[in-house]
C-alpha cells in the first residue's frame, strides 16, 4: 500500500477518534502506540495529535522505534524533516515506476521496428532473388493467338543481342498497376508511324520535297539498288534531312534499316512494301497542302530569290546600271545624326539609312531598289510585302497606295524598322481577310491604320 493511503487511513480513522474522544494520548494509544510514544509524539508536535500521528507512522517505517531507553522524538528528528523524507521516499518510489514503465514502452517500439526492418529485407532480398532469377531465365513472348507462350531465343553469344527481362515499364506496372505506359513510336503500327513522321515535317518543305521524290522513284523502279540506299554523309542529305525530325523515322517506317559500321540506310529488295509506300507517298502529298508547308515554302523560296538577286550585281552590267539608277533618285541623306533611322531586314541582311520625316515612302522604294532593282517591282505588285515590324499584330503596308504619303504620316518617325517578306494568298489578290487587324498607328502626325493598309 502506498504511502498517501496510508496517511489517508490513518487521518480518517484519527479524525473518528477525535470527534469521541479529547484525550490525544488516550486516542493514540487506541491506534496502537505505547504511552511513551504518543506522549512524545504530542511534544514534538505541539500537542496537534494529526501530526504526532503521522510522526509516529513515519518513525515506524524508517524503523525508528521509540521506547523509554530510545531517544526523544525531538532528539531524534525533526517531525518535518521525518515527514519531508517520507513524501520524497514516495515521489521517487512514484517516479521510479514511470521510468520503468517507459523503458518497457521504449522496448516494445524498437523491438517492432526492428522487425519490420526484417520482414522488409527479407522481401526485398525475395524480389532481388526472382530479379536475378528472371535474368537467367529466357524471355517468354506470347506469340499465339490462344495465349500459348513460347520461348525466344536466347543468344549466349553476344549479351546485346539478349533481350532484357527488365524495363521500365515493367518496374512501373509493378509498383503502379493503375499508370500505362504508351508504347514507343517504333513499338507502334507502321500507319501510325507513318502519319506521325510526315506530321513532323509538314514544316520542312526541303524535306517533304526530297522524301516524295525518293519514295515515288522506288515505288516506279523498287528493283534498282540506287533507290534503296540512302547515304547520311552526303551533303544533299545533310542540307535537306538531316535536321528534319521525322525524316529518318519515316525512312525506317518504309522498311529502311541502318547498316552497322557505316552511314548508309539500306532497304533489301524482299522488304519493299507497295502497300507502305503508297501510303508514304500519299501523307507527304498530304502535307505539301498544309498551311505550315506552304508558308515555309514561300520564305524558303523568298530566300532562294534574294540569294540570286543580290549575287546579280556582281554578275550582270545591267543590273548594275538599274541599281545605281533607283540610287540616284534617292534624296540625300541627313547629316550629323538627324532624321529618321530607317532599318530594312532584306532575308538575312539588314540596310540601314537615314531619312527627314517629310520623304516619301517612294525614297524608301527607290533605295530598296539599290540593293536589288527587281525588288520595288515585286513590292508593288504584292508578290512580296513590306512589313512594319513596329506594330503589332504585323500587317504589310500597301505601298501602291502610299507611295507619295511622308514618312512622317505613314509612322516611319522618328525611326523605323522594316522587312520584305514573301505575300500570303490573301495579300496578292488584294482581299483583307486576316489581314483586316493592324497594330495602332505610332509616331507624331502618323495617319491611322486603316489608311496604311488600303490607302
Amino acid at each position: 500500500m502506498s504511502y498517501t493511503k496510508m496517511f489517508k487511513k490513518l487521518k480518517d480513522k484519527l479524525n473518528e477518534a477525535v470527534r469521541g474522544d479529547n484525550n490525544h494520548e488516550q486516542t493514540l494509544q487506541n491506534m496502537g502506540f505505547s504511552a511513551e510514544e504518543a506522549r512524545q509524539a504530542l511534544q514534538a508536535t505541539n500537542d496537534d495529535v494529526e501530526r504526532a500521528a503521522e510522526l509516529l507512522l513515519a518513525s515506524s517505517s524508517t524503523g525508528v522505534h521509540h521506547s523509554a531507553a530510545a531517544p526523544t522524538v525531538s532528539q531524534e528528528l525533526d517531525a518535518d524533516e521525518q515527514m519531508r523524507r517520507v513524501m520524497e521516499e514516495s515521489r521517487q518510489t512514484e517516479e521510479n515506476r514511470r521510468t520503468r514503465a517507459a523503458k518497457e514502452a521504449s522496448t516494445h517500439r524498437t523491438a517492432a521496428m526492428v522487425h519490420a526492418g526484417e520482414a522488409a529485407a527479407r522481401r526485398f532480398g525475395q524480389n532481388n532473388t526472382k530479379t536475378r532469377a528472371n535474368k537467367k531465365q529466357p524471355v517468354t513472348i506470347d506469340l499465339t493467338k490462344n495465349g500459348n507462350k513460347k520461348k525466344a531465343p536466347h543468344s549466349s553469344g553476344n549479351p546485346k543481342s539478349a533481350p532484357s527481362s527488365r524495363s521500365s515499364s515493367g518496374d512501373l506496372s509493378a509498383h503502379h498497376p493503375n499508370i500505362k505506359v504508351p508504347a514507343k513510336l517504333q513499338d507502334k503500327s507502321k500507319e501510325e508511324q507513318v502519319l506521325r513522321c510526315t506530321d513532323r515535317l509538314k514544316a520542312y518543305p526541303a524535306a517533304v520535297d526530297t522524301l516524295h521524290k525518293a519514295l515515288v522513284a522506288l515505288r516506279n523502279d523498287p528493283a534498282n539498288d540506287r533507290y534503296r540506299k540512302v547515304d547520311k554523309s552526303t551533303a544533299g542529305y545533310k542540307r535537306s534531312l538531316a535536321d528534319a525530325p521525322g525524316a529518318e523515322g519515316l525512312l525506317l517506317a518504309m522498311n529502311f534499316y541502318a547498316r552497322p559500321g557505316t552511314q548508309h540506310l539500306i532497304m533489301e529488295r524482299h522488304s519493299v512494301d507497295p502497300a507502305l509506300l503508297y501510303l508514304g507517298i500519299s501523307a507527304l502529298e498530304g502535307a505539301k497542302q498544309t498551311q505550315e508547308y506552304k508558308e515555309e515554302k514561300r520564305k524558303s523560296q523568298f530566300a532562294k530569290d534574294i540569294k540570286a538577286i543580290q549575287l546579280s550585281a556582281n554578275s550582270s552590267e545591267t543590273e548594275a546600271i538599274k541599281r545605281a539608277d533607283f540610287m540616284s533618285k534617292c534624296p540625300s541623306e541627313p547629316t550629323g545624326g538627324s532624321g529618321a533611322l530607317m532599318q530594312v531586314v532584306i532575308a538575312d541582311e539588314t540596310v540601314r539609312r537615314r531619312f527627314d520625316g517629310d520623304d516619301v515612302l517612294q525614297d524608301v522604294l527607290n533605295w530598296i531598289g539599290g540593293h536589288g532593282s527587281i525588288i520595288p517591282e515585286k513590292i508593288l505588285s504584292r508578290e512580296w510585302c513590306l512589313i512594319d515590324l513596329n506594330r503589332y499584330p504585323l500587317a504589310p503596308i500597301d505601298c501602291a497606295k502610299n507611295t507619295n504619303k511622308t514618312l512622317q504620316y505613314i509612322g516611319c518617325w522618328p525611326s523605323e524598322k522594316l522587312e520584305i517578306r514573301p505575300s500570303s494568298e490573301d495579300w496578292k489578290l488584294g482581299e483583307r481577310g486576316d489581314i483586316e487587324i493592324m497594330g495602332s498607328s505610332r509616331g507624331l502626325g502618323s495617319a491611322p491604320k486603316d489608311v496604311l493598309m488600303h490607302g
